[in-house]
């Protein structure tokens, strides 16, 4: 009975070792996965407010699809608050993308108003995200850009774009 009894001990310990490995792997990988779509939200926000500004400047065209593949990985792994947020920064996104995409933004003032919201918008995802990875980690007051200074004299006044060229709808003279 005795050899039974030790046996039967070391396959339950076997067996709740394996489980705890098990689960705390899952975790483990859960949280690797939720990191790497949290980095590839900031990594893409970022890169569609560049290039907004360039489609705007220079007429380039945006590519989306890097950030709707961000923005769907982060539906699957994120937490409520985490994706609340990304859909957020998605939101201000729309609501400023046609005028820079098309090139109907008067000025830089205007410029100033979207990117201070997508900046506003990834401080924060971040600070969401950084609450659910380690929610003993405190608010970020500062955006994680250092942007140079707006050119001067292309304020929303003036009636140019930032290229110097003539808003649409405007003269030149």
């Amino acid at each position: 009975m005795t050899t039974v009894g030790g046996v039967a001990a070391a396959l339950v310990g076997v067996l709740a070792g394996s489980l705890l490995t098990s689960r705390a792997e899952r975790m483990h990988w859960s949280r690797d996965k939720q990191i790497e779509a949290c980095a590839a939200i900031v990594a893409e926000s970022t890169r569609i407010q560049l290039a907004l500004r360039r489609a705007w400047c220079e007429g380039e065209s945006v590519d989306w699809v890097p950030w709707n593949v961000a923005l769907g990985t982060i539906w699957l792994v994120g937490s409520p608050a985490v994706v609340a947020a990304a859909a957020t920064m998605d939101e201000v996104f729309w609501d400023h993308s046609d005028q820079f995409v098309q090139q109907t933004a008067t000025g830089e003032e205007v410029w100033r108003v979207a990117r201070d919201r997508m900046e506003g918008a990834r401080l924060n995802f971040i600070n969401a995200a950084r609450l659910h990875v380690d929610p003993r980690h405190t608010r970020l007051a500062q955006v994680p850009v250092s942007r140079p200074p707006l050119p001067h004299g292309t304020g929303s006044g003036t009636g140019r774009r930032p290229d110097g060229h003539p808003a649409p709808g405007t003269s030149s003279a």
